[in-house]
């Protein structure tokens, strides 16, 4: 076994006091209910036309991003023209952002290559544990999901950040005057590790400020400017000779960054008097008017569609920066605008309104042609706890969007995160609950629009609050690890309704930083830290990676052709890919403890592998290490750790023929969200389910009580009774692994089905024998296989 990548623990003492020593610590969380993290990253690059004879010059050392739902701040890396003759004020280099109300995200749980220095230590084994879990891998069978049956790097593999941020620099006011370790840092890391680029969320900010505004129409962005500047921001990106340019023009990063997100924050883009400071010296704000005829939010729809079409190339003949695939309208809207403000307060902001800006903003952004390529959408929800107040939430904010703007937007896009450590709780949304959370919006925009619009999930990790006081430590690392792990398997499940998913993995945050207690605490889950974070030692502050790049090592090789996998418990995550003749199989543990597997690799001789890699995933006293060992043999048990990854590669001696198939269908219910009575049936119709000679059905019910009520309901499919197993994913969500869980459970029971008691239109029918709570839905996940797959037993 060789330990390729070992956290090292150093005492930090006391390091993070010294004034020089300002970059000491680690993103925070704001305690419940701030959301977890959406600092958007500073502005990608600018190119364009000839400069005009005003260019802005780009902001020194301040990235704005404002962090999460906060007011935001300036974009820190939209880099502009090469100054004029009279050139733009440039931004002080303290970037602004409030502590209070920015709700930070822990790191996420890669963790990273240790400095050269630090010497690696080869961990203890495993100690081995009762093998309780058959899993089986089918290498001839191959998976598709509504017809997708490939590992899509583009859309899993991914870092909340762009080519030309500022982040990827060194020696500058980004980036605490510090060299990086690795001179070439953005164009290895992506290239190295197979990562694709996601979400910006400054630049548009940079973009307004400098822009004017209309002279002839107060309240709206001036036209002529936005040409003007947009010419700027293009030239510069297609012929600054800056790193960050020349770097991000590569055909390898370009490559990268083709469906990129982009969104603004709450401010100033909500209507109410936020004043935007010009760069001109002029200041303004976008109008507040609310009529028939231009409804509450057209002069920030028009700034959108200016900024979309006159800052990116517009076909690909254009030699400048790619534009957005995806628009958000507004980063976590409610939580500022409504969430914290009191109702009677005159600047309370109701959901129906921020969802009517959203169909406002949409149109004026498709009135210009030029923008038709481009997937606008929302509303880019913090937190989507649909089941808070015995499911009011939903009714209130989610369900509404859909009615509202459902049918307007081209995608949903939210935000999913762990709170493992929020006041002496754990509240975990990976596992049965995130599950019920993304069955309930399918089903419902199914019902409501017709047809499920594609996820974005720009966001989604760990907010870990019990860490956010406090310095870069492996402990955050290591939390964001496990919920982006556990998440991401969770999502290629639905390769068929998610378009993009990005994990909150930040590159270096400076522009986030925040004084706690007379410490600056740096923003986060970050890529990079400064070494002394780890090392204590002051003058080592050369930039290099944190834990979490050990997310990004563990899977660097994934690609392929989705084949058939089953687990005997569902709390092991298991996934396989073939391409060519290797195999990639992938075990995620949601066990708080280690886990023994029995492994069968069916369909293929195991005579004929000749390399087998296994990299794991794994925690010991709260510090994560990526262990790597290639035995000469598929080993037939595995210890998997509590809460951690193995990814196992398998290369046989030839390709390996994948001659079978399971197309797998999930069918949702026409009816939605039924109140639980004791003793009284509740029914679900689920019809036109085609239903093959062979293969396997699973029975998916949303089901949301309080704690200590029934989760086993008696269950008919038709005539047939089914099995209701005490089992789902992740934890019970009454307690974690040391403190207490969810105030209440909402999550997906999944029911065996034998395919046999099926027909094209189906009855099903629940039955509690006490009130309380929803069956908020109900759905047929249906496997149509060429064969029938053989399931191993432990006996």
């Amino acid at each position: 076994m060789i330990l390729i990548k070992k956290t090292t623990t150093y005492l930090m003492l006391s390091a993070c006091l010294g004034a020089t020593l300002s970059a000491c610590g680690g993103g925070g969380g704001s305690e419940n209910p701030t959301p977890s993290s959406t600092p958007s990253v500073e502005p990608s690059s600018t190119p364009s036309v000839e400069p005009s004879s005003t260019p802005s010059v780009e902001p020194s050392s301040t990235p704005s991003v404002e962090p999460s739902s906060t007011p935001s701040v300036e974009p820190s890396s939209t880099p502009s023209v090469e100054p004029s003759s009279t050139p733009s004020v440039e931004p002080s280099s303290t970037p602004s952002v409030e502590p209070s109300s920015t709700p930070s995200v822990e790191p996420s749980s890669t963790p990273s290559v240790e400095p050269s220095s630090t010497p690696s230590v080869e961990p203890s084994s495993t100690p081995s544990v009762e093998v309780t879990v058959q899993v089986d891998i089918n290498l001839d069978t191959k998976h598709s999901v509504g017809g997708i049956d490939a590992f899509d790097r583009q859309k899993f593999i991914t870092i909340h950040s762009s080519p030309s941020e500022n982040d990827w620099g060194e020696n500058d006011g980004h980036t605490q005057n510090a060299p990086n370790e690795d001179p070439d840092l953005m164009v290895n890391f992506v290239t190295d590790n197979d990562v694709y680029f996601g979400r910006v969320t400054g630049s548009i900010s940079w973009a307004l400020r400098n822009t004017d505004e209309d002279p002839s129409k107060a309240g709206f962005v001036d036209e002529a400017t936005a040409t003007t500047t947009g010419g700027n921001f293009r030239w510069t990106y297609a012929n600054s000779t800056a790193k960050k340019h020349t770097d991000a023009r590569l055909p390898q990063i370009q490559a990268r960054a083709q469906d990129m997100i982009q969104g603004a924050q709450q401010h100033p883009y909500w209507p109410e008097g936020t004043t935007i400071n010009a760069l001109s010296g002029s200041t303004w704000s976008f109008s507040e008017t609310d009529t028939v005829d231009e409804p509450l939010g057209s002069a920030t729809g028009h700034y959108y569609g200016q900024y979309l079409s006159k800052f990116f190339k517009n076909n690909e003949s254009d030699e400048w920066e790619a534009k957005p695939k995806y628009f958000e309208i507004m980063n976590e809207p409610l939580y500022d605008l409504t969430t914290v403000r009191n109702p009677s307060d005159a600047n309370y902001v109701t959901p129906l309104e921020v969802f009517e800006f959203h169909n406002t903003t949409k149109a004026e952004i498709r009135k210009i042609a030029e923008n038709d390529d481009v997937l606008v959408g929302g509303y880019t929800v913090a937190f989507p706890d649909f089941d808070k107040d015995n499911f009011q939430r939903w009714e209130d904010r989610d369900k509404l969007f859909i009615d509202t703007s459902g049918a307007d937007m081209d995608f949903y896009s939210i935000h999913l995160y762990d709170f493992p450590c929020l006041s002496n709780t754990e509240k975990y949304r990976s596992g049965s609950n995130v599950e019920a959370t993304m069955d309930m919006m399918e089903n419902y925009s199914h019902i409501a629009v017709g047809e499920m619009k594609p996820y974005v999930i720009s966001e989604y990790g760990a907010a870990s609050h019990c860490e956010r006081s406090v310095g870069w430590t492996p402990k955050k690392d290591t939390l964001v690890m496990r919920a982006t792990n556990k998440m991401l398997m969770s999502f290629l499940e639905r390769p068929d309704v998610i378009a993009k998913t990005i994990p909150f993995i930040v590159v270096k945050a400076e522009w986030g930083r925040t004084i706690q207690d007379g410490v600056s605490i740096p923003y986060g889950p970050r890529l990079m830290v400064q070494e002394f974070e780890r090392s204590g030692v002051e003058s080592e502050t050369q930039w290099v990676y944190s834990d979490i790049e050990l997310f990004y090592n563990l899977w660097a090789e994934v690609k392929g052709t989705r084949v058939d996998t089953w687990s005997s418990d569902l709390d092991i995550q298991v996934d396989a890919y073939v391409d060519g003749d290797d195999a990639y199989i992938i075990l995620n543990n949601l066990e708080f403890d280690a886990t023994g597997i029995n492994l069968d690799t069916l369909g293929i001789d195991t005579a004929n592998i000749s390399a087998v890699n296994i990299k794991h995933l794994e925690t010991n006293g709260w510090e994560s290490s990526l262990t790597e060992s290639n035995p000469a043999t598929l080993p037939e048990t595995l210890t998997i750790d509590g809460e951690g990854t193995i990814i196992i590669k398998l290369t046989y001696n030839s390709d390996i023929t994948i001659n079978h198939t399971s197309d797998e269908v999930k069918y949702y219910s026409s009816d939605f969200q039924q109140a639980i009575t004791m003793n009284s049936p509740i029914s679900f119709a689920i019809d036109d389910v085609a239903v093959g000679a062979n293969g396997e059905a699973v029975l998916r019910l949303g089901i949301g009580r309080d704690h200590g009520k029934s989760l086993t309901p008696t269950v008919m499919v038709n005539t047939t009774e089914v099995t209701v197993p005490t089992d789902f994913r992740g934890y019970d969500q009454i307690t974690g692994d040391v403190n207490p869980g969810r105030d209440n459970f909402f999550g997906v029971i999944e029911i065996p089905v034998p395919l046999s008691a099926l027909t094209e239109d189906n009855t099903v029918t629940i039955e509690f024998d006490d009130d309380g709570g929803y069956v908020s839905t109900a759905a047929l996940q249906v496997f149509n296989t060429s064969k029938e797959l053989p399931r191993s037993s432990l006996e």
